[in-house]
């Protein structure tokens, strides 16, 4: 936010004015670039998912991707579920705990994050998980079934890395749990980040992008675009051209 000053100052100021009018502007710096927080929720559509397709929410786009080198353009990669429907997981085992829509990443394919404002910057700060295992039966999971990673990706272009330990079903199936990023992860700014699934064997060897099973259920990503700073310096050099005025004024 730019803020005009050439109607607000009066002919004559006194310091206890200015001192008022300092700190209105400082308020002003302060909230002039508010953080834009997103909660991505996934709801709207259900339905298949194709490589190469996106979705847009809270000002982020989301595209879906096979790892492969065209990014499976046109291939199944996963699917937008309604928790509340028990015929969208036939043949796998889905969450049970998610009434709502959430995004199944499926046949090992990964999540593409971006703004949709150019070089924007955002920070992830938490989201629900599940895993989502390849066979119906809840027999012969391991109690860590998959892991889910994301990749955050700096405008430098190094990366940032965090891991999650998706649960192995309990009686009633698999369950959706939250999960908040954390230390150096949760503080740094990315321009794009990377999400995909591992799945772990009894003997605790996890694999990603080799067994087409790496699945995970994913909802309320929980995303803040950092501010851009571009009006603080602007209403800085406005607060050194007042106390100029008002310095020029005083010693006439």
């Amino acid at each position: 936010m730019t803020r005009k000053t050439q109607n607000v100052l009066p002919s004559v100021m006194s310091n206890g004015s200015f001192k008022k009018l300092c700190c209105a502007l400082l308020g002003a710096a302060a909230i002039a670039a508010p953080a834009q927080a997103a909660k991505i929720g996934f709801e709207g559509y259900n339905g298949p998912v194709g490589g190469g397709e996106a979705w847009n929410e809270g000002g982020f786009s989301l595209g879906f991707f096979a790892n492969t080198a065209d990014g499976g353009i046109g291939s199944y990669v996963g699917e937008f579920v309604n928790g509340a429907d028990p015929s969208y997981c036939v043949g796998m085992a889905c969450p049970v705990n998610n009434p709502g829509n959430y995004y199944a990443a499926l046949n090992d394919s990964y999540i593409d994050i971006v703004s949709r404002t150019n070089d924007q910057k955002f920070k992830i700060k938490g989201f629900d998980a599940s895993f989502i295992g390849a066979n119906p039966s809840l027999g012969g999971y391991p109690a860590v079934a998959g892991l889910l990673r994301i990749q955050g990706i700096l405008a430098s272009g190094a990366s940032v890395i965090q891991t999650y330990q998706l649960n192995g079903p309990t009686a009633a199936g698999f369950q959706f749990g939250h999960f908040n990023t954390s230390g150096a992860f949760a503080n740094a700014e990315f321009v794009e980040a990377l999400v995909f699934g591992f799945t772990c064997n009894t003997s605790g060897n996890c694999f990603a992008f080799q067994t087409n099973q790496g699945q995970f259920g994913i909802d309320n990503l929980d995303i803040t675009a950092v501010p851009e700073p571009g009006s603080l310096p602007i209403l800085g050099l406005g607060l050194m051209g007042l106390i100029a005025t008002a310095r020029r004024r005083k010693a006439a």
